[in-house]
């Protein structure tokens, strides 16, 4: 059965956290009248908005958006009570405060009561039923699915109201996916996104999430290199205290250098601690800031600092996190709510054997190390298996203190095949199962066309709300509801092609490569074929399935030119017509006409806009 004909059918809950298709009359509401919206007679803001969002969405959906009244002027009808309302209140019959974005969903007699947390949930709630219930898709910011819930001429109210019980509050409290559609608010929130960063790299306009949406979490944005991350140089800036004070910085080989801090340097923490507390009183919207190491190693080898590792089994983790934890102890005093990031990258990976963090510090484990075509626990390549224990270390040291950095991206080239898809599902509920309560997928936040960004979005959002939900069901739907019946088992053919290359070939893939070395060149031009099919067969179900079928295109067409004599050559003994433009130069131009019509503005990690013009100058000289 294709998506397109399933998606007519109801979602249902049997049980908390679960989620199957049901009949499609399963849930129906016979007889009692139209769909209202009912609010608490004094709605909050996100309960106006999530009120709003109910009648808009399903009015998509029956053909005419419900009324929203006030509970005290709620006519007859089925009622959709959304937020705070006297039924919720009734229908949950608890005393017990909400978890953090915890939502409610329960049939009542009449219809339906839509609850939660009220910082955001009531809008959770509402998406849910929108989605789970009456099958609703947000594929991307632009596009979706809404189903007719009743044939033409059907008497009933197409509204599901029966046999809904769905009570559930996510593991992790902190969710973002760093892509460039993601950014959108609305979409932000309707994939349960509630954290917003801003690094230096992004080349768009970004927009928080409003307070009436719920807002978002978000880190102190640091002015000097433009980012949130690697906060010591922002806070202690070497041309403005080197000179006057190099004992504040480390000793490498025993010449002291602006790499990192020395951490056992008092006067260097005091100092540190003002200027953070400065930052915070400048920007009092952030409820978190980072404490971290600068993006390279020298880290400080003085004798305190040894001693201060020594202490904590010999590992630099042990000082950097006492450092953030004394950080974290000051600003308490001022900001109670703000919470200490701190990383556990590269040289501090390793967890200390001593230090724990203070309730208000959270640490940041980053895998950037790893193979991405594998998921992490699996036991080959060794360093993976480093990495797996490494995350039940932090476990056992940061509790529910423990946050993730994960790679998603390509960061070489977003326009690229990247073969971690299957990796997303395994990686997330390794996470989940070692206690993390927040995670950062990293993927490709500054590019309008990294290769099938916006389908790992959707899996990976969805599995951040419930690392148990079905990735095999979110993979097939978005397939077929996004690049339509006719291309999806084409694509699918040809993402099993991306995925198997580097176990044929043996080969690691991390989270920077060039032009997909861990494929063949004959798995090369098989997987060019199947694109080239995926491209002709979504035609049959209309432009807008094409469009975004030959956007994908675009990251095996870069391969393509990347190695297009060698393949060219190669393509008849290995059995594969050569379809591709006659020249290179003819290739390197159809290639960036192509992308510029995308809008594209980055090929990969740059902080200039100028970076992918530099880059088709270089193509069309090296294709003369």
């Amino acid at each position: 059965m294709s998506f397109r004909q399933s998606v007519g059918w109801v979602l249902t809950a049997v049980a908390v956290g679960s989620t199957a298709y049901a009949d499609k009359d399963v849930g129906r509401s016979e007889g009692i009248g139209e769909p209202v919206v009912v609010l608490p007679d004094s709605p909050t803001a996100v309960e106006k908005s999530a009120a709003a969002e109910l009648a808009g969405e399903l009015g998509k959906c029956i053909g005419k958006a419900p009324d929203v009244v006030s509970e005290s002027a709620a006519r007859e009808g089925v009622k959709l009570f959304v937020g705070a309302t006297k039924a919720s209140r009734a229908a949950r019959n608890r005393e017990q405060p909400w978890q953090t974005d915890e939502v409610f969903l329960k049939s009542v007699e009449g219809g339906v009561v839509l609850d939660g947390d009220p910082a955001r949930a009531p809008i959770y709630a509402v998406d849910l039923y929108l989605e789970k219930y009456c099958g609703v898709r947000w594929w991307t910011s632009d596009a979706a699915t809404h189903p007719k819930l009743a044939a033409a001429g059907d008497s009933r109210p197409p509204v599901p109201v029966k046999g809904i019980d769905h009570q559930y509050a996510p593991q992790f409290k902190y969710r973002e996916t760093y892509y460039l559609d993601g950014f959108d608010p609305l979409f932000k929130v309707r994939s349960k996104g509630n954290f917003t960063s801003i690094t230096r790299y992004l080349l768009h306009d970004i927009t928080f999430i409003p307070p009436e949406l719920g807002g978002n979490h978000r880190l102190y944005f640091f002015a000097g290199r433009h980012s949130a991350y690697h906060s010591f140089f922002e806070i202690l800036p070497p041309k403005v205290y080197f000179e006057k004070h190099p004992e504040w910085y480390s000793l490498v080989g025993g010449t002291r250098e602006a790499k990192q801090l020395c951490l056992a340097n008092a006067e260097m923490k005091a100092e540190y601690i003002k200027e953070t507390l400065k930052r915070l009183r400048e920007d009092s919207s952030a409820d978190f800031i980072q404490v971290s190491q600068n993006d390279r190693y020298g880290y400080c080898e003085c004798e305190a600092c040894k001693a201060m590792m020594d202490e904590d089994g010999g590992v630099p983790s042990g000082p950097y996190l006492k450092f953030a934890n004394d950080v974290a102890e000051a600003v308490e005093k001022e900001f109670p709510n703000v919470r200490i990031d701190t990383f556990a990258y590269q040289f501090t990976r390793k967890a200390p054997t001593k230090t724990r963090p203070r309730h208000n510090v959270v640490v940041r484990l980053c895998d950037i190390e790893c193979d991405f075509a594998r998921p992490l626990a699996s036991p080959l390549p060794p360093r993976k298996a480093e990495f797996a224990k490494d995350l039940a270390d932090w476990q056992r040291v940061a509790g529910g203190n423990l946050f993730i950095w994960d790679y998603l991206a390509n960061f070489k080239s977003y326009m690229m095949p990247h073969p971690n898809i299957g990796s997303i599902a395994p990686n997330i509920r390794l996470f989940a199962g070692n206690g993390a309560v927040g995670v950062f997928e990293q993927g490709d936040a500054i590019c309008a066309a990294g290769s099938f960004a916006t389908l790992r979005h959707y899996i990976t959002s969805h599995l951040l709300w419930n690392p148990a939900d079905d990735d095999q069901r979110l993979f097939q739907e978005f397939m077929e509801g996004y690049y339509g019946n006719s291309a999806a088992p084409i694509l699918k053919k040809f993402i099993a092609v991306i995925e198997a290359g580097p176990r044929k070939t043996k080969q690691a893939v991390k989270c920077g490569h060039k032009g997909a070395p861990f494929l063949t060149g004959g798995d090369k031009l098989k997987a060019a074929q199947l694109m080239d099919e995926a491209v002709a067969a979504a035609a049959k179900d209309g432009e807008p399935f094409a469009s975004r079928v030959r956007r994908e295109r675009l990251s095996i067409d870069h391969m393509m030119l990347l190695h297009y004599d060698i393949l060219k050559n190669a393509s008849a003994k290995l059995g594969y017509k050569w379809t591709r433009p006659a020249t290179k130069a003819e290739a390197v131009e159809n290639w960036i006409r192509d992308v510029k019509s995308f809008g594209v503005k980055a090929r990969r990690e740059t902080t200039s806009a100028k970076e992918i013009e530099t880059y088709f100058e270089r193509l069309r000289k090296e294709a003369r």
